[in-house]
C-alpha cells in the first residue's frame, strides 16, 4: 500500500487527520468521525518500517530508536501537501499521527470568527495567547493572524514552531519561520535570540516550560507583539497553567507581569456546522481591561473572570463559550442541538436559546 496514495485520499477527501499502525486498516477523521480508508488493507509492520523511512527527518532518525522517545516533525509529499506527524510507540509498536495542513491560508473572515480577533493584529506588544485542546484550531487561527499582520503591516515576524506548519509568503512583512530541531534547539534558546533579531512579532508555537514563558512575557514587556499556545480549555485555566511552570513564591510577581502584558486570551473548541460542511471555531475571548487586570493581580479567585467575560459582552466584545454558542445558533451555523451538547452550562444557554436569559 503506497503512502502517497493514503496521504492523497485524505487531503482529497478533506479528513483532518489520519491514524496508522500495524495490524490496522488506516484510519481517517472527518468531521470529528473516524472512517477506514475505502478498500484499504490493514497495516503490516514492514509498511510502517518503510514508511517512517520516508518520512522521519535524517536529524531524529537516531532519537527514534529509543523506545521511550515521542518525536513531532513535518512532512511535504511530492504533491506538495503538507502534515504534521506524530510518531509513538503503542505495545513496543510504532504508530504515526498525521495532521494535514492546509496549505491555504484562510482569511479571518472566511473562517467566521468574531470581529474583535482581527483588532489582535493591531497590537504592538502584549502577550495573545490562543488556547484549546489538541485538534482545536489554534493554529489556524493564530496563522490567519500572521497573514493579516503580513498582508497589512510592514513588521518583521519570526515564528518558532514545532514542526511549521503553515508556510508563509511574503507580502509587506519579513517572516523568518525557525523550526524546532532543524533551526534552534529549543524554544527557550530560539526565543532568547529572537529579542537580538529586531522582530516586531514573535510566534511561538507553545508555551510549554517555565523558561520559553518567562523569556514569552520578558518580550512582550519590552515592547515586542507576542502570539502562542496553551493546551488549556478556558482562560482562567490559562493563567493556573503559567502559574504551574513557577515555585509558588514566584507567583505574586508573575501575577503582576501578566497583568502588565496580556492583551487577550482566546479559548476555542470545534463544532460541527449545522449544514454538515465543516468545522467551525466557538470561542471564550477575554480581553485584558482594567477589571482582567486587577483580578489577575489580585488572584482573589480567577474564576471572577468568567463573570467578568460574561458581562463584558457588548462594552469589550468579550464572551463566553456559551454566548459564542448562542451567536452561531442565532446565526443558523450550528443547530440547537450541537449548541447544547457543547454548553459549558446547559441549563443557562437552553434560557438563553429560548429567549428567557439575558
Amino acid at each position: 500500500m503506497d503512502l502517497d496514495k493514503i496521504l492523497r485520499i485524505a487531503v482529497r477527501g478533506g479528513a483532518s487527520d489520519i491514524i496508522l499502525k500495524p495490524s490496522s486498516l488506516p484510519r481517517f477523521r472527518y468531521r470529528g468521525e473516524l472512517v477506514d480508508l475505502r478498500d484499504g488493507v490493514m497495516i503490516s509492520e514492514p509498511m510502517m518500517e518503510s514508511w517512517l523511512e520516508q518520512l522521519v527527518p535524517h536529524h531524529l532518525k537516531s532519537e527514534m530508536k529509543n523506545p521511550l522517545v515521542d518525536l513531532d516533525f513535518s512532512y511535504e509529499s511530492d504533491q506538495g501537501h503538507r502534515f504534521r506527524i506524530n510518531f509513538f510507540r503503542q505495545r513496543r509498536l510504532p504508530g504515526l499521527v498525521f495532521r494535514v495542513i492546509n496549505n491555504h491560508i484562510k482569511p479571518l473572515e472566511e473562517l467566521q470568527l468574531p470581529k474583535i480577533i482581527s483588532h489582535f493584529a493591531n497590537e504592538k506588544r502584549g502577550l495573545i495567547l490562543v488556547t484549546g485542546a489538541t485538534g482545536s484550531g489554534k493554529t489556524t487561527t493564530l496563522a490567519s493572524l500572521i497573514e493579516k499582520i503580513n498582508q497589512e503591516k510592514f513588521s518583521h515576524i519570526i515564528t518558532i514552531e514545532d514542526p511549521i506548519e503553515y508556510i508563509f509568503f511574503e507580502k509587506k512583512s519579513t517572516i523568518n519561520q525557525r523550526e524546532i530541531g532543524t533551526d534552534t534547539i529549543s524554544f527557550d534558546v530560539a526565543l532568547r535570540s529572537a529579542l537580538r533579531q529586531n522582530p516586531d512579532v514573535i510566534l511561538v508555537g507553545e508555551l510549554r516550560d517555565r523558561e520559553a514563558t518567562e523569556t514569552a512575557l520578558m518580550a512582550a514587556e519590552t515592547g515586542h507583539l507576542v502570539l502562542s499556545t496553551l493546551h488549556t480549555l478556558d482562560a482562567p485555566e490559562s493563567i493556573t497553567r503559567l502559574l504551574s511552570y513557577f515555585p509558588p513564591h514566584q507567583h505574586e510577581s508573575l501575577r503582576l507581569m501578566i497583568s502588565q502584558t496580556l492583551r487577550a486570551i482566546v479559548s476555542q473548541r470545534l463544532i460541527q456546522k449545522a449544514d454538515d460542511t465543516g468545522m467551525v471555531a466557538a470561542m471564550e475571548i477575554m480581553i485584558a481591561n482594567e477589571l482582567v487586570r486587577e483580578e489577575i493581580r489580585c488572584a482573589t479567585s480567577l474564576e471572577v473572570l468568567k463573570d467578568a467575560i460574561k458581562s463584558s459582552k457588548d462594552t469589550y466584545g468579550m464572551q463566553s463559550f456559551d454566548q459564542s454558542l448562542q451567536k452561531l445558533y442565532e446565526q443558523k451555523i450550528i443547530s440547537k442541538k450541537t449548541a447544547l451538547s457543547q454548553a459549558s452550562n446547559k441549563k443557562d444557554l437552553q434560557m438563553l436559546l429560548s429567549g428567557i436569559g439575558g
